[in-house]
């Protein structure tokens, strides 16, 4: 008897993806005059690469020996324990986003580029101190006045 792996589940969720795209991809704009394949064309492209790589998936899951698991309790804290870096940067982001509007750009940014580098780093010498300090308050600033006077882009 098959059962549903993350695999197959992925792969048929992206094959019915595919399918309801491909679907609306014919409302896009028929070609004009000047356009000899029309604006449908590289969507479709993707969609069908999309669709065999999701279709060379499903197959190959069929194939493939499936393991009894744990609980999906277990599974999802051997998961979070696993990846507690990740997860850190995560909430690090979500933390960086709503402190942009009250901080602004250069001190939020140079507050989250601290932190993540001394999350991905660490910051047990003086030397990794000084390149995670360095990196973050020479880059934040140059990037601020490439957008603000370069690009005319105003940051927040």
């Amino acid at each position: 008897m098959l059962t549903l792996t993350k695999d197959r589940a992925l792969a048929l969720a992206l094959l019915l993806m595919v399918a309801v795209m491909w679907v609306e991809s014919g409302s896009i704009r028929p070609p004009t005059s000047w356009q000899p394949y029309g604006s449908a064309l590289f969507p479709r492209i993707l969609l069908v690469t999309i669709g065999l790589l999701s279709l060379l998936m499903l197959i190959r899951s069929l194939f493939t020996h499936v393991t009894p698991v744990a609980s999906w309790r277990t599974e999802i804290s051997d998961w979070f324990t696993r990846r507690k870096t990740v997860v850190a940067l995560f909430v690090m982001f979500g933390l960086y986003t709503a402190l942009l509007p009250l901080l602004g750009y250069i001190v939020a940014t140079i507050g989250f580029l601290v932190a993540s580098f001394a999350l991905l780093l660490g910051v047990d010498t003086k030397r990794k101190w000084v390149i995670n300090l360095g990196i973050s308050c020479t880059f934040v600033p140059l990037v601020f006045v490439i957008f603000r006077y370069g690009l005319n882009v105003w940051l927040p």
